[in-house]
């Protein structure tokens, strides 16, 4: 196995800062035993497999923050990192009306494997740290770094340059949507274009909701990273002016 073939990486592992990132959606690569899933190389190059450009701001702020920073290996389409064990998208065999060929009929053997040795890691380590920072005394956050695209197919269009979700409103989301709200060159709403409260899923959900701890999650338009750097760099420096 190549060494960039991992289940996630952890940057700044030792961090005392209570602020912890984490990137779900970060990577299209798929297990290499697993053939791409039957799907072309141009078609993991699209928002169904990844979210474009959420990894290398991710990167970029825990540079900037010091903290402690979760990225997933492996595409949502082998498993979505930002789903609940229970869920039936956790593993899904269409995205986006394209057919996934090595998710479908899937088995639950199957399933359970992917689930045990890929899913079930990640939040582990999650929460291995949130243990650790409260043991010192740190009350942890978390911050989840996600993107999407401006139109599905057959859906509407989505105005807006970033959402920020929540399912209960806390000190981190309202100085993320006001801090945000604040720029004038900037659409950004609560709850959009998905509704966590509806949806309560994920590694805010999961690591920061169910246990207390204030989580929000930004989504931010894949096209602010049609020109990588550029993107990049105006919203690590948007967040990073907010979060310090």
């Amino acid at each position: 196995m190549q060494e960039q073939d991992k289940v996630f990486d952890v940057i700044n592992p030792n961090s005392c800062e209570g602020l912890i990132l984490t990137c779900e959606h970060a990577s299209s690569k798929i297990p290499e035993a697993y053939h791409n899933l039957g799907l072309s190389e141009d078609k993991l190059n699209t928002h169904i497999a990844r979210d474009k450009g959420c990894k290398e701001l991710t990167e970029a702020l825990a540079q900037k923050l010091g903290c402690t920073t979760f990225i997933a290996g492996y595409s949502r389409l082998f498993i979505d990192y930002n789903r609940r064990e229970n869920e039936d998208s956790l593993i899904v065999d269409e995205s986006d009306k394209i057919l996934i060929p090595g998710n479908q009929n899937l088995s639950d053997k199957e399933r359970k494997y992917r689930i045990e040795n890929f899913h079930r890691p990640y939040y582990q380590a999650i929460k291995n740290k949130i243990a650790e920072l409260q043991n010192k005394g740190i009350t942890p956050q978390i911050f989840s770094i996600h993107g999407f695209t401006p139109q599905l197919r057959g859906g509407t269009y989505r105005p807006w340059n970033a959402g920020i979700l929540y399912v209960t409103p806390n000190k981190l989301t309202e100085k993320l949507l006001k801090g945000l709200q604040s720029k004038d060159n900037l659409k950004v709403d609560a709850n959009v274009p998905y509704d966590m409260r509806q949806y309560n899923t994920g590694a805010a959900a999961i690591c920061g909701e169910d246990i207390g701890l204030e989580n929000a999650v930004i989504e931010i338009k894949d096209t602010e990273f049609d020109d990588m750097q550029a993107g990049v760099t105006k919203w690590r420096d948007l967040l990073l002016n907010i979060l310090v």
